[in-house]
Parts: C-alpha cells; structure tokens; sequence
C-alpha cells in the first residue's frame, strides 16, 4: 500500500511540474513529458515548441535567446513528435533550431547555433560571458536520427533524415540523409542502403 502512494505521490508530482513547464513554453503537445528537473533559460520561451509524445529527460537545459546585451534575435526552437532527448542534454538558441520527428539521443548532448564571441585577437581579452553572441546559422536535423551520447551540433548544420551520429561527435558541417557520422570533425563514415 505505501509503494501503491509513494507512486501516485510522484506521478501526480511530475503531472503537476510538467503543467508548470507546458505554460512557460510555446506549446507542448499531447503526450509529451519534460522530467523534472529541467532548466529553461533565455526571454524568448515561447517560442520553444514540442511535439506530441516526446520526451526529454531529467536535467536537461533548454535555452532560447532573444535578447543578450545590446543585441536582438529572432529566435524558435522546434522539437518534433516522438523524440526521446538524453539526460543533461542542452538545446541553445539565439536563431532557429528546428528538430524533426523521431529523434533519439544519448546523454549530454550538445545542440547549440550560437557561441560566444569569434575567434579573433580582440575578443580574446574580453570575459567570454561579455561577448557578443555569434550564429553562424540555423540547425535543422531531419526525421528519425539517432545521435550517440556526448555529440555536439554546431550552428549552420543540416542533419539530413535517417541518420547516425556516433558517440562524442562534433557535427560542423552538413550530414546528408541515410548515412553514418563520426569523429571530431563529424564525417560521413557509410552510407546506409
């Protein structure tokens, strides 16, 4: 009986803490579950929007951005239906990051179109967290991709459909549809059928 309440107790909990999140996001449609906790970041929330029947696991950090400093974006962030995103993962964005249906990802992964400051001589002596943010374009990755643990995305990526990431990847250029990915930089490593 007391296993029988301490599982209602956590199920009504969880009801509870996803209704909270559902309301400070665009939409979050039918289905979906964010485990708590997860971290919401930036002004422009409403702009987040999930698919149905996706899950995003405990500790991940979701970020969009349309305001830092004196700078101003336009900033969306869509994930699809049917994702299942890894704990302590981090989506970030300050353009568009738009996710298709399907995804399925390891833990700590990274999915970020923004960083802070470019590589320059003049950059280097101000504090990281005082640097302009730099796009260099929206990230779109296609439906059914699956990305291993620890991948990272970078801004300006297309990830094509049906496609594999492997573990502790760095993806800076595109991956194109029913292939294999690996390495630091990402490259095609197969192609599939």
């Amino acid at each position: 009986m007391a296993n029988l309440l301490l599982e209602r107790y956590h199920y009504i909990r969880e009801v509870i803490y996803n209704r909270i999140i559902s309301k400070k996001l665009g939409s979050v449609g039918k289905g979906s579950v964010i485990v708590r906790p997860c971290f919401l970041q930036g002004d422009a929330l409403k702009e987040i929007h999930i698919g149905e029947n996706t899950r995003i696991q405990s500790h991940c950090v979701l970020e969009c951005w349309n305001k830092f400093g004196n700078q101003n974006f336009e900033p969306a962030i869509t994930i699809g239906s049917n994702c299942k995103i890894g704990e302590y993962s981090h989506i970030t964005a300050c353009n568009r990051i738009t996710i298709g249906d399907g995804l399925l990802t390891g833990r700590f992964i990274l999915i970020t179109d923004n960083s802070h400051g470019s590589l320059s001589l003049e950059n280097s002596n101000i504090p990281p967290i005082k640097r302009e943010l730099v796009s260099k374009g929206e990230i779109v990755i296609g439906n059914n991709v699956w990305l291993g643990d620890k991948v990272t995305i970078c801004g300006g990526v297309h990830i094509g459909d049906n496609v594999i990431i492997g573990a502790n990847s760095v993806v800076t250029k595109d991956i194109p549809s029913h292939s294999m990915a690996a390495g630091i930089p990402a490259k095609v490593i197969k192609q599939i059928g």
